[in-house]
């Protein structure tokens, strides 16, 4: 595989293991899901559960924000689309699909068009060309599918962040 494994042990204050293995054959399970004519991957560590909004559900925050209640929840609304300036099936909320997403105990919800399917992903680097254009909101790295096409995995740690921040863009 091209890792390493570095052991480090002190008497007295235990042993630390680090296991180093090439982001190219990292393989995470994943949903692949559309927005416009793009095809994203969610890690499903991160996916609390997928539904179809109400009207009854939405609403608007003190702040401006898009919320959405689940359960006894009000969640903020990312619009995937907007985040990386696709043209959507949907505008409405209730004709799309809401991901309840959560990173290190907080959720917010991911407005997508279409779930088309779990699969397991193997996580390529972003190269170095595409970095070049800046910080890629939101992505951790990409793939590529069977028929050649790529695909971006998305970073939902790094997309809470943004959230939180005051801005999806």
């Amino acid at each position: 595989m091209n890792g390493t494994i570095d052991i480090k042990s002190r008497a007295g204050h235990g042993t630390s293991v680090e296991l180093r293995i090439p982001l190219t054959l990292a393989i995470i399970e994943g949903m692949l899901v559309r927005s416009g004519g793009s095809r994203y991957i969610i890690p499903i560590i991160n996916i609390m559960e997928s539904l179809q909004a109400r009207p009854e559900m939405i609403t608007i925050a003190p702040d401006g924000r898009e919320v959405v209640r689940v359960r006894d929840s009000l969640l903020p609304v990312v619009r995937l689309h907007e985040l990386h300036k696709v043209e959507p099936d949907n505008h409405a909320l209730e004709k799309g699909i809401l991901i309840v997403l959560e990173a290190r105990g907080s959720n917010f919800c991911l407005f997508v068009d279409e779930l088309l399917g779990q699969q397991q992903t193997v996580i390529k680097g972003l190269s170095d060309y595409v970095s070049r254009f800046g910080n890629v909101g939101g992505v951790s790295g990409c793939t590529i599918m069977g028929n050649g096409e790529v695909c971006l995995i998305l970073d939902v740690q790094s997309i809470l962040d943004r959230l939180n921040e005051g801005g999806e863009e």
